[in-house]
This record gives structure tokens, sequence and C-alpha cells, in this order.
């Protein structure tokens, strides 16, 4: 697996257990076999285009932050102004990590509102 496949599979990954999600749970969702599911997940570079965009609007997110383009961009920038290219992969892992959690705990915290006002 190429690093930029490495990359795609790692972010579906994270983005699916940030929300929560298991791979039964998405395969479900996309009418597929969780066997099905977890090739795609594990060699995204088999997934066709339009079962790209089904996984991104199941996540909840642009195919283009699933593919990392808006990440190059980013790396490229931080690059351009002396930054230190491992420094920059830390820095973009640890901010993709961190908009993942705040997602997770507005939607727990809408859950928490919810089940509040059903007692």
């Amino acid at each position: 697996m190429t690093d930029i496949n490495k990359d795609v599979s790692i972010k579906i990954k994270l983005l699916r257990e940030a929300k929560g999600y298991s791979q039964s749970y998405m395969a479900q969702k996309l009418r597929i076999t969780q066997q099905a599911y977890s090739a795609m997940e594990n060699t995204p570079e088999n997934m066709s285009l339009k079962r790209l965009h089904d996984l991104a609007d199941l996540l909840q997110v642009e195919i283009v932050t699933l593919l990392g383009l808006e990440h190059k961009d980013a790396q490229h920038n931080f690059n351009q102004q002396g930054g230190n290219e491992k420094n920059g992969m830390n820095i973009y892992k640890t901010s993709l990590k961190d908009d993942l959690y705040k997602r997770l705990i507005e939607q727990l915290t809408e859950e928490i509102v919810f089940l509040k006002s059903q007692l």
C-alpha cells in the first residue's frame, strides 16, 4: 500500500471511529457486507469514485478530506514557510484528531441533551 492509500485508510478509520460507527454499521448503510467494507477500508485504492462519494457522505466529510488534498496544500504552505515536513505531518495528524474529538464531543453532548429530555 502506498503512503497516500495508507493515509486514506487511516483517515477513514479515524473518522468512522470518531463517530462511533462500527464496520458492520458502515457496511449496512453502504449496503455491502462487513467483509467488503473491511477490504474497502484497508485497500482504498480499489474503491470506486461513487463508493468514495457515498463513504464521504456517510462520514459527513468532503471527498478531498478523505483523499488528503487539503493536507497537501497545508503541508506545501507549511514547508514553503520553512517548516519541517516531519513536524508538519505531526501537526496535521494532531489537528485531524483534535477536530474529530471535538465533533465526537459535540455529538455526545447533543445525545446527552436528548436523553435528558426523555426523562
